[in-house]
């Protein structure tokens, strides 16, 4: 009977309803304010920018990589966006013209990745994690070292902040602030393509057998460079996104967020080696991470406490997957 919970608890779904349940009924004892509306609008903001970037990084998941330059691709794409604001002003289109040409970068940085990863046969991980390093070290030449600011630009602030939705309840107000928008929408086009479309099929495909998708004639380099561009264009978006919501840009923006989208995944019950997952999982996943550290923030759990609980939380998920997969491989060999 244990042994058939644990199975239960380990699997995708299983896994976050359980950490969710015992979230709630703790918070409902200690802190009774995690309910209050309030709150809940600080988590929809928190969770907006992991919960794209999550969308983002499970592209390269798919196919049995790992980006672990998203933190700093973020940094990079906010840097560059406020950078070039800054020279003009901070005027609307010298805003949107940075964006885009930050994006534009991002799109580049993801090619040369994936082309190191296809080309040589190199370790995602490890071709990311030096392109993370690599990032961050560009990001200080960009803003010469120092924070910028937006000192006065509406539509910079409001892309960020603005309320698009306000709810009264009894206890307060319910807002729904734009980037929660711009989530629903980075996520409806994730679904669509790896849904609806034919090379979300193809990174399936690789993602559960390369040599197979060679095979039937699928071109896995092409595909997982593309997975890798898809992953540091959003990544970008996400920082742009970052920045106006926070009114500044540098190299501590975005810091550490790769962390937060790995655990994401994690939780989420996205299988790192591929061809298992999707989008619902990875925003689910985004959501439990935003909740986690809100529950940390609201204890006063200190910030190397809450990173030591991180990574226990990622061991444990992981362990449970490994766990439940295996599960259910012994079910259908006895089956078989």
């Amino acid at each position: 009977m244990i042994r058939k919970i644990v199975k239960a608890a380990g699997s995708a779904w299983g896994q976050r309803i359980t950490i969710l349940v015992l979230i709630c009924i703790v918070m409902a004892i200690s802190q009774p304010v995690f309910f209050h509306p309030n709150n809940a609008t600080n988590i929809l903001q928190a969770i907006a920018v992991i919960g794209i970037m999550s969308c983002g990084m499970l592209f390269t998941v798919l196919v049995g990589g790992m980006d672990l330059s998203v933190g700093s691709m973020a940094g990079l794409a906010a840097s560059v966006t406020f950078k070039i604001a800054e020279l003009n002003g901070f005027s609307d289109n010298s805003f949107i013209l940075g964006f885009l040409l930050a994006l534009l970068l991002c799109l580049l940085v993801g090619y040369l990745n994936g082309f190191f990863v296809t080309s040589f046969g190199l370790p995602a991980f490890v071709v990311t994690l030096a392109m993370r390093y690599v990032l961050y070290g560009i990001i200080p030449q960009v803003t010469n070292g120092y924070l910028i600011i937006n000192p006065k630009s509406r539509f910079i602030h409001q892309l960020g902040n603005h309320v698009v939705l306000t709810i009264p309840l009894k206890e307060g107000m319910f807002r729904v602030p734009m980037p929660v928008i711009l989530l629903i929408i980075v996520v409806a086009i994730a679904a669509f393509i790896l849904v609806k479309t034919t090379y979300g099929r193809k990174l399936y495909a690789i993602g559960g057998n390369r040599r197979a998708a060679n095979l039937v004639g699928i071109h896995s380099s092409a595909n997982i460079r593309g997975a890798f561009m898809i992953s540091s264009v959003i990544a970008g978006f996400g920082g742009g996104l970052l920045a106006s919501m926070n009114g500044q840009a540098g190299l501590q923006t975005a810091l550490g967020y790769e962390g937060s989208v790995l655990m994401a995944m994690v939780v989420g019950g996205i299988n790192l080696a591929g061809g298992e997952g999707g989008v619902p999982g990875a925003v689910f996943g985004a959501l439990l991470v935003g909740i986690i550290n809100n529950v940390l923030l609201l204890l006063s759990v200190s910030s190397d406490t809450q990173k030591f609980i991180q990574g226990i939380i990622i061991l444990g998920a992981m362990t449970l997957n490994m766990y439940a997969r295996r599960g259910t491989a012994g079910m259908l060999k006895v089956k078989l």
